[in-house]
């Protein structure tokens, strides 16, 4: 009897277990949407008692949620590169010829800048003034680096690389060729569109190191 009131219960529980997950994942997910929104219009320090207000929530919310601000900017970021598209650029990575995929890699990467400039920005200008914000800029940055370290070793293994650089140039050469300032300033300073400032940006990666 006990196993047949606990079968017939369990559609209805499971729907109920549901929902209340669903609930869970719609408040982060403002939570995150809030604190971003607060970023793109400030780089001013965020706190989380802050985005609760913001989010209209508790603070006990949002402190369950996350419990650093680290945590709340790197789910900031990770949303960032959700909406980008990162599995793209990750797959790009790849490809067979390693300048096509420099190319690609670089247009993408772009194409994460020109995504949110506002947010991004605002996140560089927050991780020289918060020390909370700088571990998820230091992420993202040590992760673009890793991927440009990949390139370079791929291109000298085919005899790609041009002949007057060894890899470390070459590397620091794409990381400062790829970084948000460069392609900013172009933007913003420059007036160009962020489509031609992704060439000009992709072009120059290129000749810089083949």
């Amino acid at each position: 009897m006990y196993c047949e009131i606990v079968d017939g219960d369990r559609p209805t529980r499971i729907y109920t277990m549901r929902a209340r997950a669903d609930a869970v994942s719609r408040t982060r997910q403002d939570i995150v949407r809030c604190a971003a929104e607060r970023l793109r219009g400030s780089p001013e320090p965020v706190t989380l008692a802050g985005i609760a207000a913001a989010a209209g929530v508790s603070r006990t919310t949002v402190y369950r949620h996350f419990r650093s601000i680290t945590g709340l900017l790197d789910a900031v970021a990770a949303d960032l590169l959700s909406r980008a598209r990162f599995d793209q650029l990750l797959a790009a990575v790849s490809l067979p010829d390693p300048a096509a995929a420099l190319a690609e890699v670089t247009k993408l990467g772009c194409g994460i800048w020109a995504l949110d400039p506002d947010l991004v920005r605002n996140l560089f200008a927050l991780a020289r003034a918060q020390a909370d914000a700088l571990p998820v800029i230091d992420q993202l940055e040590a992760g673009r680096v890793q991927i440009m370290e990949h390139l370079v070793q791929r291109l000298d293994d085919i005899g790609a690389l041009a002949a007057d650089l060894n890899q470390r140039d070459a590397v620091d050469l794409l990381v400062a060729a790829t970084g948000f300032a460069g392609w900013d300033q172009i933007v913003t300073a420059r007036h160009r569109s962020s489509v031609t400032a992704t060439k000009l940006i992709v072009r120059m990666t290129l000749r810089a190191v083949t």
